[in-house]
């Protein structure tokens, strides 16, 4: 069976997941728990996965309220071993990513060898539409990045729609990685289609420009059963179809760059 790995999905049950497994590619998941900023990211139970072998986690944070939350981020690290790196929710809340008290996260992530992964890019806004926020623009990582050379950061969903600056990032630093995760809210199979076409003439682009970026994008779905109607995240899996790159190097965006990113999964 190939090997992928879906970097990105925000599932709060098993119900969840089986919805998810309708549609799905992959065979290992990196689920990531929210902060409670709205009803679509409440955080999930780490106990309610603890029995399936395949899926990981990323603990998560909330920056008003930061020191307990690092407390109980490590005592979560203690008690579940399969957590991979700490989220941050840039644009839903307002901080930049060279905030000092990211740096307190990426300290931490440093401490305990694991990854710190951003909303980068889009957000929905109060009206549930897609609108770009300053504040979770990948730009502003670049000082984080060079203060922890030995933490990977992963700037989500391409930074859309800033992509010189991600890609830029991704080439210029070992530690940087990104993936297409949410990219594509088409309502309709044509939609969809189109829009995966968008992504992959991006990538394709970048990868043009800077060719070491195909050791760091990472395939991934941004699943959420809650508020997604749809509940299909196949088109995803049809970008790999659309990048003029080998076979090997599918291989990679689909698992090994996962793998490199997140240096704990098995």
């Amino acid at each position: 069976m190939e090997k992928i790995i879906d970097c990105h999905l925000h599932v709060l049950t098993k119900k969840d997941f089986e919805i998810y497994k309708n549609t799905a590619c992959a065979n290992k998941y990196i689920n990531i728990r929210g902060i409670n900023i709205e009803e679509m990211l409440k955080p999930f139970r780490f106990e309610e996965f603890l029995d399936m072998e395949d899926m990981y986690f990323l603990d998560s944070v909330n920056l008003n309220n930061l020191e307990e939350q690092l407390i109980e981020v490590e005592r979560d690290l203690q008690n579940f071993p399969r957590i991979l790196g700490i989220k941050v929710y840039l644009g839903y809340q307002h901080y930049y990513a060279n905030d000092k008290k990211i740096v307190e996260v990426a300290r931490l992530a440093d401490k305990y060898k694991i990854a710190v992964t951003f909303h980068c890019g889009e957000i929905f806004n109060e009206e549930g539409n897609s609108e770009f926020s300053p504040f979770s623009d990948a730009k502003y990582m670049e000082e984080l990045v060079e203060m922890f050379p030995n933490v990977n950061f992963i700037a989500s969903h391409m930074n859309w729609p800033n992509f010189d600056s991600l890609f830029e990032l991704c080439n210029k630093y070992k530690n940087v990685y990104t993936c297409f995760s949410g990219c594509n809210d088409g309502e309709t199979k044509e939609e969809r289609e189109s829009q995966n076409k968008k992504i992959a003439e991006i990538i394709n682009f970048y990868i043009r420009k800077y060719p070491s970026i195909k050791k760091k994008i990472m395939y991934g779905t941004d699943f959420f059963t809650s508020s997604d109607q749809y509940n299909d995240v196949s088109s995803y899996f049809d970008v790999l179809k659309l990048l003029n790159i080998t076979n090997r190097e599918k291989e990679d965006i689909l698992y090994n760059n996962a793998v490199s990113a997140y240096k704990k999964i098995l």
